[in-house]
């Protein structure tokens, strides 16, 4: 109901805005390198696969079903074929809503019927999600080691993007020109399906051979995962996640941090010290959001307004590992007691290394959609939008991790009508990445000043400003935040009294 009711939200919302459609040189740019890039996005997803298979996924059995089915003398492939299968039916589900809404996107801007551009986009995501689901069953049951993996994603997302750049067409046509069909019809796209069909047949055959150490371990913490997220603890989900991937932190740091006289900056240096130890997985997670943040808001500036949500959330998601150590903070509050200072003075304190952390994938951001647009204008409008992007995504996932999972009663909101709580429980869940997506708008006031003849790095400056206010009042909440919640708590005692 979620996928279908957001769905329909973002068809809507791209019907009432209505972008521009492209001139016939763009189109004919889309037609020459657009396949390529779609390949990208393909190869991404295969190389996810490659590295999921090797941790052991994509399956998740329950621990009953690992311990007394994949052990009893019953045939493995069997027994394991039915969980495939439902998983892969709510992949392909998904893979298709995200394709046809992706379609239908494309049918405002590029000749063609939205029929036409929804199946095929639906077709593209089904080919897609099929492909990278039956990579990972393969990976998973040839054993492949989780840096044979790591390795062999790296090579082939790099050698997608050389073949993107070098205009080869020739991955382009097999891979990515599915998605175009309704501009030109390439034949070469049906070897795609065929290799999405061959790999789900494969993976399918050979889902036995999955490894029962890999499933007891994911089955542990896949099943906490699934309460999490129940619960709507986005902070259990990250840090479960990241057992779930094995990203451990360095024993060596990136850079060793020698300075004297650090007392009075002693959570910043905490907090640096925490982002030096990162593994080189989710440095590389931080770059790949910047670089899917850039060319969303540069496919933005360029008229597709729905992909400045993308641009946003994608910051906002990266902002979620950048708060790491206030999170840690959140998470261990007995150091932060132990200090004479109340919560938000400790707390406020992580803050900077979170915006120093942003500020690094904002450029990375603004690079990738100078890049993807090279242009004289490009470089002072990207450089207005990077503190903006920063500010918000900070601010949102400063919301999301201090506010914690929802408390059904011990904040005095069980007193008020169920469908108070349920606005404030709606207003919780969306409220943080509302925050980055506002941190991402000052592209779309630069580009409403360009397309009025005004200057638009001032436009994108002005947005800022707004966005840097509401920055900090965020600021100001999570500094206050103990004393509002107990005169809050006072009040609704007082109130159960009456």
């Amino acid at each position: 109901m979620t996928a279908i009711l957001s769905g329909i939200a973002i068809l809507v919302g791209a019907g009432l805005i209505g972008d521009g459609e492209l001139t016939a040189a763009q189109v004919a740019r889309v037609r020459t390198d657009g396949a390529d890039w779609l390949a990208v996005a393909v190869v991404v997803v295969v190389a996810v696969g490659v590295r999921s298979g090797s941790r052991g996924g994509p399956l998740a059995l329950e621990r009953a079903d690992v311990r007394h089915v994949l052990l009893a003398p019953v045939d493995r492939t069997t027994a394991m074929r039915g969980p495939a299968i439902r998983q892969l039916r709510f992949l392909l589900f998904v893979g298709s809503i995200v394709g046809a809404i992706g379609g239908v996107l494309a049918a405002h801007r590029l000749p063609g019927s939205v029929a036409a551009w929804a199946a095929c986009g639906a077709l593209f995501g089904l080919a897609t999600v099929a492909l990278g689901y039956g990579t990972a069953l393969v990976a998973s049951s040839v054993k492949l080691r989780s840096w044979q993996g790591s390795l062999l994603a790296v090579v082939l997302v790099a050698a997608a993007i050389v073949g993107a750049v070098a205009s080869g067409r020739q991955a382009g046509a097999v891979f990515g020109s599915v998605a175009l069909w309704p501009l030109e019809f390439e034949p070469l796209g049906l070897v795609e399906i065929v290799l999405a069909a061959g790999a789900l047949a494969l993976g399918l055959q050979l889902v036995g051979d999955v490894s029962v150490e890999a499933a007891e371990r994911r089955s542990t913490l896949v099943g906490q995962l699934r309460f999490a997220a129940t619960l709507q603890d986005v902070r259990t989900v990250i840090v479960l996640r990241r057992q779930l991937a094995m990203e451990l932190p360095r024993i060596r740091p990136w850079v060793r941090l020698r300075v004297r006289g650090i007392d009075r900056f002693a959570v910043w240096d905490r907090g640096l010290r925490g982002i030096f130890r990162w593994p080189a997985a989710r440095v590389a997670r931080l770059v790949l959001l910047g670089a899917v943040a850039g060319f969303a808001a540069r496919a933005a500036w360029a008229g597709t307004t729905p992909l400045v949500v993308v641009s946003g959330l994608a910051l906002f998601i990266a902002a979620l590992d950048a708060v790491e150590p206030l999170a840690q903070e959140v998470d261990h509050p007995s150091r932060r007691d132990s200090v004479p200072r109340d919560d938000g003075w400790v707390e406020l304190r992580h803050v900077p290394v979170a915006v120093l952390t942003m500020l690094f994938v904002a450029l990375v951001a603004a690079a990738t959609g100078v890049l993807a647009g090279p242009s004289t204008a490009a470089v002072p409008i990207a450089a207005a939008c990077v503190i903006p992007g920063a500010l918000g995504a900070v601010a949102g996932a400063v919301v999301s991790v201090v506010a914690g999972a929802p408390n059904a009663g011990g904040d005095g909101w069980s007193l008020l009508p169920p469908e108070v709580a349920g606005m404030r429980l709606a207003f919780r869940t969306g409220w943080p990445p509302a925050l980055a997506v506002i941190g991402a708008l000052p592209v779309l006031a630069a580009r409403l000043a360009a397309r009025n003849n005004a200057p638009a790095p001032p436009a994108a400056v002005a947005v800022g400003v707004g966005v840097l206010v509401l920055f900090v009042l965020v600021c100001g909440w999570l500094r206050m935040r103990g004393r509002i919640h107990a005169w809050w708590r006072a009040q609704m005692e007082l109130a159960g009294r009456g």
